[in-house]
């Protein structure tokens, strides 16, 4: 879904930045999640909102999907915005789906207050039977490999899956932050980590020619990388 950010949520960004940049009204943005096929198994990246104007199920059906037909979940962190589409009032939407966070997340997530974990909490005991914790460095089915990129929040994970590698919510503002790393959004909850798990993970796509897919870099939500700082 194609949206934008209010500069705002860039503290460390000073004006002088944002207007050289010409981001006044806003950087482009999406809230994405990515589907992909692997080893003959539909695997669902994060879920976005679920709003009522969520695109998640209505794609799906375009694609002749139903909830039912995702083999696995693969949880990027336990943010509203990418846990929502996995409720739908108090029951699960994808009853049938193994879901998988890392166990940093888990164990982040469940020590915070009530008021800031409640929707966590329900998700992940509506989804217990379903729910997968693993480790940094595990090995995923689909061959889907889990890197640490904990900052944003206490076990924030990308995805390797062949050459494409799923960022999460490394990248808030590609327009800024590609080119600007050390600049965090507020959502960040550690941003010395989150800073060093950015440029960390970027330079590992560069060197490795990956294609980046961020759940709020602009629509298409992809971005080629190189061995370059030049980002096509």
């Amino acid at each position: 879904m194609a949206a934008s950010h209010s500069p705002n949520i860039f503290p460390d960004a000073d004006a002088g930045l944002i207007d050289s940049l010409q981001l006044q009204e806003g950087i482009p943005s999406s809230m994405s999640a990515f589907l992909a096929e692997q080893e003959g198994s539909r695997i669902l990246f994060d879920t976005g909102m679920g709003s009522e104007q969520s695109r998640l199920i209505p794609l799906l059906n375009f694609l002749g999907l139903k909830p039912a037909d995702i083999d696995y979940l693969y949880l990027t962190h336990l943010h509203g915005d990418h846990i929502g589409g996995m409720m739908q009032g108090d029951e699960i939407v994808f009853p049938q789906t193994a879901v998988y966070l890392s166990q940093a997340e888990y164990d982040g997530w469940m020590q915070m207050p009530n008021e800031q974990n409640a929707q966590a909490v329900k998700t992940g005991e509506a989804y217990r039977e379903q729910l997968h914790l693993f480790q940094f460095g595990d090995t995923l089915p689909g061959n889907v490999l889990p890197i640490d990129a904990t900052g944003h929040t206490p076990g924030h994970t990308a995805y390797q899956i062949g050459q494409i590698l799923i960022i999460g919510d490394l990248i808030h503002g590609a327009a800024l932050q590609l080119e600007h790393p050390d600049i965090c959004a507020r959502f960040d909850m550690d941003k010395e980590q989150a800073i060093a798990s950015r440029k960390k993970i970027l330079q590992y796509a560069r060197d490795n020619g990956l294609v980046i897919a961020g759940m709020h870099l602009p629509g298409p939500a992809f971005i080629r990388t190189g061995h370059s700082k030049e980002h096509r």
